[in-house]
């Protein structure tokens, strides 16, 4: 007589189903970081340029190079303009997934729990099943004897 925990197959569903959320939820956190380090390395670009800029003007100048500078900062500002959406919906989806994941997580632990209780209720009554038997040899042996 083994034990069987009657909702394993629910409970083993539960966990695919979170260990799919975790891995949603690695490419979500990906995308996060790729679109920030991209706006990251925009900003860094941006700040060194206009630093340089700044250097330039006060040591001459050159009203093509301060255009092309001015241009080139502009179109920076606005690809950082176009990637602050994106960052804040890959921001939303990863808290979304998150919050999906902590569901499922609370799924499987009380699954898990259930189990739990199962098995030490089984084992109570396999105790108790033995100690009725070993009661009774020792009720039959005093009886033989």
């Amino acid at each position: 007589m083994s034990f069987h925990f009657s909702m394993e197959k629910v409970l083993s569903v539960k966990q695919k189903e979170k260990e799919s959320i975790e891995q949603e939820l690695g490419e979500a956190v990906q995308a996060f970081e790729s679109i920030a380090e991209e706006i990251y390395s925009l900003l860094k670009r941006k700040e060194d340029i206009e630093n340089q800029s700044n250097y330039t003007f006060q040591q001459r100048i050159v009203v093509n190079d301060l255009q092309n500078t001015q241009r080139f900062l502009l179109s920076m500002t606005n690809k950082i303009k176009e990637l602050q959406p994106l960052l804040q919906r890959a921001r939303e989806r990863m808290h979304v997934i998150q919050q999906r994941l902590l569901q499922q997580s609370i799924e499987v632990k009380k699954y898990e729990k259930l189990k739990e209780r199962q098995l030490i209720a089984y084992r109570v009554e396999v105790a108790s099943y033995e100690s009725k038997q070993n009661d009774e040899f020792s009720v039959l042996r005093f009886a033989k004897s």
